[in-house]
């Protein structure tokens, strides 16, 4: 354990941390000390993420489309510990399969509006939730996983730019309000990661893109996709009092993809 980087006696809640980037956010915390409250739609997944990872892990069943959903996780989590200290809005719908993947005339509304209600409605459902309590509390910490995709428009993924776009946004317009109560907002927009889904996109052997992952690794500088360690390591820092002047900030983790964007992806 880093001992500048202290979590013990906080509390966590992770939103979609039953695999990929939300998981690494909770195995990272629990590491330095963290009570962590894992929330996902995936029980099986959940559950079995929450046992890997330890006492210090648990896990509620949670579909933060469905503002109800929400009340309960957040009542779970403060009756169960008397406190909150940290939100992860890691959840998201994300286009992962290749159907998905077609230009804004040909978009599925359905799709659009799925998205619109798990990546905006989602995070504002568990931020206004869990905001409520920090302010008694007079301190908190809520962290916002974007994307590039909000800051430069990725090609045929309208859903998926317009929600981390309006995430982006929603962290800056919570850190103003919400900074004067000691809670602290922040978002991460990592670049490509290596996941389950972009495993299916970019980097498995069959992917449905594999052909374009060399293209897209030249235009990032570091030339290499990113790990979901890396973006644990950023959430950590903004968790951490390494961190504790920075509100309102877009922690950008692409290896470098977005200083020279080119719009092939």
């Amino acid at each position: 354990m880093n001992s500048e980087i202290n979590l013990e006696k906080r509390v966590a809640v992770i939103t979609g941390a039953a695999r990929g980037i939300g998981k690494e956010i909770a195995r990272k915390f629990v590491q330095h000390g963290a009570s962590v409250v894992i929330a996902d739609v995936l029980k099986d997944d959940g559950k079995a993420t929450a046992e890997e990872l330890g006492e210090s892990a648990s896990f509620w069943p949670c579909d933060i489309s469905k503002f109800e959903d929400v009340r309960r996780l957040i009542d779970y989590t403060t009756d169960r510990f008397k406190r909150l200290d940290i939100l992860v809005n890691n959840a998201a719908l994300n286009p992962s399969q290749a159907e998905h993947r077609v230009t804004g005339d040909a978009f599925s509304e359905t799709y659009f509006a799925d998205t619109i209600d798990v990546d905006i409605n989602g995070t504002f459902y568990c931020s206004k939730l869990a905001a409520r309590y920090m302010r008694e509390q007079r301190g908190g910490n809520i962290i916002n996983i974007a994307s590039i995709a909000g800051v430069v428009p990725l090609q045929k993924q309208i859903g998926h730019v317009v929600g981390k776009g309006g995430i982006i946004k929603m962290t800056e317009a919570l850190a103003v309000e919400l900074g004067p109560f000691g809670i602290r907002v922040n978002s991460i927009s990592p670049g490509s990661t290596v996941t389950a889904a972009t495993r299916a996109l970019f980097y498995g052997q069959d992917a449905s893109y594999s052909k374009m992952a060399e293209e897209l690794l030249s235009f990032i500088p570091l030339r290499r996709p990113g790990q979901t360690e890396d973006i644990a390591n950023a959430a950590l820092f903004l968790a951490s009092d390494l961190s504790s002047y920075v509100t309102g900030h877009n922690l950008v983790v692409d290896g470098g993809w977005t200083c020279g964007f080119v719009r092939n992806f």
